[in-house]
C-alpha cells in the first residue's frame, strides 16, 4: 500500500524564502501549498482543511500577518494542528507572541536549510503520535463509557483519590471529590475499606456489595484490585434493576399474587425446614389445613371478583389472627413465628413450630373460626364464610411435609363431612376411610366398563285388584372380589364424580328393557325407576329418557320416574314446570 504523504501549507510574502523553503520541504516528502500573503492563506486552508496535516507562517506579511491567521486557525480547527511561525526577530516578546496565539513551534530567519528538514520531521512525529494518542483515548473512552461500571482508584486507606468513568457517581453513594470518607456514609466506607485491605492481603480480586439509599434504596456490587502498594483499582455496578428483577421472579414463584401470602413451594420448603429443626430438638409442630365453607357457592352466585375480595379480606384476618395468638402461646427465646400461606383456591394453611400443647393448635384453630364467623362488607354487600379446619401434628401424624399435609387434609375433609365450621384432628381411622373412599371410586369407573351392576325389581302389590300392578328397580352392584357393594355406600360417591349420569341412564335403558321382555310373556308391569338430583338437574335427561324409550319400545305411559323432595327442590330453575309433570306423570 503507497504510504499517504502529509500535506503542508506554506505561507510566505518572499517568493525566494517561499521556493527554497517549498523545496527543502518536498525533500522531506511533503506535499506543498503555498500562499504569498495571510487572505490567501485562509482561502486555501479552507478549501484543502481536510488535508492540511501542518502550517508554516511568516509573521511579517501583507493583508494579514502571521499572528492573526494562526489566531484564526486556532479558532477554526483547535490547538492540535501543527502550526509553525517564520520571524526574523529573535527576541522574547514575539516569540511569547506566537505561542500565545497557539504557535506549535517558531523558526527565526535566516533558517538552516540543511536541518530544516529534520526539525520538521520531529514535528509530523509528534503530530502523529498526538493524533495516535487521542484515537486512543477516544477509543478508551468508547470502552469505558460502554461499561456499566464506575470505575475509580482508591489509596491504601480505602479513599478515592480518582475517578476513571463514571456513571451517575452520586447515585452510587461515592463523590467524585479527593476524600471519600467526608462524602460517603460511614457503612459503605466500611465496605469499601474492609475489601481495600482483603484485596492487599490476597493480591487477587475481591468482590462486595452495599446497598445505598437516596431518593430510593439502591444495589451494588464492586470489585477491588491492587494495583501497587498505595493504590487499588475499583469497579461498582450498579445492580438495582438486577436485584428487583430477582425479587419479582422469587415473589412469583413464592408467593400468592392475590393474598401476597407465601404460596404452596414456600409452604413446602418452611414445612420441611421446621421438620429437621423439630427432629434435632425433639419438638413438636402442627399444620392447620382450613377450607372456607361455600366459597364455591359465592363465585357461582356473586362472581369471581366477590370471591377474590373475600380471599384477600381472609388472608388479613387470618394474619391478624396469628399475630394476637402468637403474642398468647410464643413466649420462649427459641420460639419462631407461625407461617400461614395459600396453597390455592380457598385451601390455607398453618404452621405452628415449637408446639408446647397439643391444645394450643386446637385453641389457635377455634379463634380462627369464630374470627372468620364474622361477615365481610364487600361493597353495599354483607358476605358470610365459615371454614373447616383439620389439624395433623408433627411427629405423630407424620414425619414428612408430604405425609402430613395429607393428613391435615384428610382431617379438613372430615371437619366438613361433620357438618363444616369446626375443626378436627387427624386420626389414621380418617385415612383408611379416605382411602377406602378412593379405591371405591376407582372401582366404580371400572364396574361401569366391566358391567359389574346389576338390577333387582320389588313388587308393588295392589290389595283392590289382589294383583301385581307394578316394580321397582333397583341397582345392586356385584364386585368381583368384596362381593355385593349396597348402594349406600356407593351412590353417594358416584352422585359426587358425575358417575350417576351414566349409571342412570345403564339402570333406565336396562328396566325398560325388562319391562318390554315381561310384556312380551304376557305381564304387563308399570317400571319405577329412581332419580337423582343430579340426574334430575341434567339438562339432558328429557331427551335420554325419549331416546331409550324408542330404543327399548316400552311405552311412556307405563314409565314411573322417582323423585324426592329434596331432589324437586334443587331443581334447575331453568327447567319449566310442564317438564317437570311430564317426568312425574
Amino acid at each position: 500500500m503507497i504510504e499517504k504523504k502529509s500535506k503542508f501549507l506554506l505561507v510566505d510574502d518572499d517568493m525566494t524564502a517561499r521556493l527554497l523553503m517549498q523545496a527543502a520541504l518536498e525533500k522531506a516528502n511533503f506535499d506543498v501549498i503555498t500562499a504569498e500573503n495571510g487572505e490567501e492563506a485562509i482561502q486555501k486552508f479552507e478549501a484543502n482543511s481536510s488535508e492540511i496535516d501542518m502550517v508554516m507562517l511568516d509573521v511579517e506579511m501583507p493583508i494579514m500577518n502571521g499572528y492573526e491567521v494562526c489566531d484564526y486557525l486556532r479558532k477554526k480547527v483547535g490547538q492540535k494542528l501543527p502550526i509553525i511561525m517564520v520571524t526574523g526577530m529573535d527576541d522574547v516578546q514575539s516569540i511569547n507572541r506566537a505561542f500565545e496565539l497557539g504557535a506549535t513551534d517558531f523558526f527565526t530567519k535566516p533558517i538552516n536549510w540543511s536541518l530544516i528538514h529534520y526539525r520538521i520531521l520531529y514535528l509530523e512525529r509528534a503530530y502523529m503520535n498526538l493524533l495516535d494518542l487521542d484515537f486512543a483515548n477516544a477509543k478508551n473512552n468508547a470502552i469505558l463509557s460502554a461499561i456499566p461500571d464506575t470505575m475509580m482508584i482508591l489509596n491504601d486507606r480505602g479513599e478515592i483519590i480518582n475517578i476513571l468513568s463514571q456513571t451517575h457517581v452520586g447515585d452510587l453513594g461515592v463523590s467524585e471529590e479527593n476524600s471519600s470518607n467526608q462524602f460517603i456514609s460511614e457503612n459503605i466506607t466500611r465496605v469499601f475499606i474492609d475489601a481495600a485491605n482483603r484485596a492487599r492481603i490476597n493480591g487477587n480480586i475481591v468482590n462486595f456489595e452495599y446497598q445505598f439509599k437516596c431518593h430510593e434504596t439502591k444495589y451494588f456490587e464492586g470489585r477491588i484490585i491492587t494495583i501497587n502498594e498505595r493504590e487499588l483499582l475499583c469497579l461498582v455496578r450498579d445492580i438495582t434493576d438486577r436485584r428487583d428483577a430477582e425479587n419479582k421472579i422469587y415473589r412469583l414463584a413464592y408467593f400468592d399474587s392475590l393474598t401476597g401470602l407465601p404460596n404452596r413451594q414456600s409452604f413446602i420448603e418452611r414445612l420441611e425446614s421446621e421438620i429437621k429443626l423439630a427432629k434435632r430438638t425433639k419438638d413438636k409442630l402442627a399444620i392447620l389445613f382450613l377450607d372456607l365453607d361455600g366459597f364455591k357457592h359465592i363465585n357461582d352466585t356473586i362472581g369471581h371478583n366477590t370471591g377474590d375480595a373475600v380471599l384477600r379480606l381472609t388472608a388479613d384476618r387470618l394474619q391478624k389472627s396469628l399475630r394476637a395468638s402468637d403474642l398468647i402461646m410464643h413466649s420462649g427465646k427459641n420460639d419462631q413465628q407461625s407461617e400461614l400461606a395459600r396453597l390455592g383456591g380457598d385451601e390455607f394453611t398453618i404452621i405452628l413450630p415449637n408446639l408446647h400443647s397439643i391444645e394450643d393448635s386446637l385453641n389457635l384453630a377455634h379463634r380462627i373460626r369464630h374470627v372468620m364467623s364474622r361477615s365481610f362488607q364487600i361493597e353495599d354487600r354483607e358476605v358470610v364464610v365459615t371454614t373447616s379446619i383439620g389439624i395433623a401434628i408433627y411427629p405423630d401424624d407424620g414425619e414428612d411435609s408430604e405425609t402430613l399435609l395429607k393428613h391435615a387434609d384428610v382431617a379438613m375433609y372430615h371437619a366438613k363431612n361433620e357438618g363444616r365450621n369446626n375443626c378436627q384432628f387427624y386420626s389414621s381411622a380418617l385415612t383408611r376411610k379416605a382411602e377406602e373412599r378412593f379405591n371405591l371410586e376407582i372401582n366404580l369407573r371400572n364396574a361401569i366398563q366391566n358391567n359389574e351392576f346389576q338390577l333387582v325389581y320389588q313388587p308393588q302389590f295392589d290389595l283392590a285388584s289382589n294383583s301385581f300392578q307394578s316394580v321397582e328397580a333397583l341397582i345392586r352392584w356385584q364386585h368381583p372380589k368384596q362381593g355385593i357393594i349396597s348402594p349406600v355406600d356407593f351412590i353417594p360417591v358416584a352422585e359426587e364424580n358425575g358417575l350417576i349420569i351414566p349409571i342412570g341412564e345403564w339402570v333406565l335403558r336396562t328396566a325398560c328393557m325388562q319391562a318390554v321382555e315381561w310384556q312380551k310373556n304376557g305381564i304387563a308391569l308399570e317400571m319405577a325407576v329412581n332419580l337423582s338430583p343430579l340426574q334430575f338437574n341434567n339438562p339432558n335427561l328429557i331427551a335420554n329418557v325419549l331416546n331409550i324409550l324408542a330404543e327399548t319400545g316400552f311405552s311412556s305411559d307405563r314409565l314411573v320416574l322417582e323423585i324426592t323432595e329434596n331432589a324437586l327442590m334443587e331443581c334447575d330453575h331453568n327447567m319449566s314446570y310442564d317438564q317437570i309433570w311430564c317426568m312425574t306423570e
